[in-house]
């Protein structure tokens, strides 16, 4: 437990100090809420609900608001191909409300997960490919992102346990031209509150090679549900 101790000090403290050194930076420090749910109808298809509110600030001066569920199959424990929809709400950045500008995105994503092991560590290779409809103007963007996922208070993820998840993803914009669109890098400290639910809390660097780089707060509530008996038979 002294372990666990000292990790949320310094979550605590990297929070306290970036809230210190970028709050007075304008955009430089905002938000993420996140929640996800998984719904779970057989052993191969599955639903995905995400929705996320991001601001500019650690609360309030909302940059976007969006929803996205995911309609999933498993072809195997391994491998999973996901077909999403997505409707984004977009803000810009003024110090003047009433001069803030707000725009609408329709996203079309295909999205292939792997999913793979290495002792209690966890991996997930995620790839996106997205076809993006920003107020009447399309756009394609491909994205991918490696996460890993580590239990630290126990040799397996159950209730009560403490874990850590650490990622980074870059993205590509593919047209109208083909460049870096950003890369996102992040660090997580959650807690298996019980066999369906677990909440992090976090710190993502997003660099942006065309605008200003960001730092923000993420916290996420994550729910998992199966709407169906599992066959206690083995195959």
């Amino acid at each position: 437990m002294k372990l666990i101790y000292r990790i949320y000090i310094l979550f605590g403290l990297v929070l306290f100090f970036a809230g210190s050194v970028f709050s007075q930076e304008g955009d430089k420090l905002g938000s993420w809420y996140v929640y996800n749910g998984f719904l779970k109808f057989s052993p191969k298809t599955e639903l995905f609900v995400e929705s996320q509110w991001r601001t500019y600030e650690p609360i309030g001066n909302t940059q976007t608001f969006f929803f996205r569920p995911f309609f999933s199959y498993n072809f195997n424990p391994n491998f999973q191909l996901s077909l999403g929809q997505e409707y984004h709400m977009n803000w810009s950045f003024e110090t003047d409300t009433q001069a803030r500008v707000k725009t609408e995105e329709y996203r079309t994503t295909i999205q292939p997960m792997l999913f793979h092991s290495i002792g209690r560590v966890s991996f997930q290779h995620r790839y996106r490919y997205e076809w993006r409809f920003l107020d009447e103007k399309g756009k394609q963007r491909t994205r991918y992102r490696i996460q890993l996922g580590i239990p630290i208070s126990a040799p397996e993820m159950a209730k009560g346990v403490w874990f850590t998840t650490v990622g980074n993803e870059f993205m590509v914009d593919t047209r109208p031209d083909v460049q870096l669109s950003q890369m996102r890098t992040y660090a997580m400290l959650g807690y298996q509150i019980g066999k369906k639910t677990h909440i992090q809390f976090g710190y993502m660097y997003i660099s942006r090679p065309r605008s200003d780089n960001l730092h923000r707060l993420q916290f996420f509530l994550t729910q998992k549900f199966n709407f169906y008996t599992p066959d206690s038979t083995p195959d």
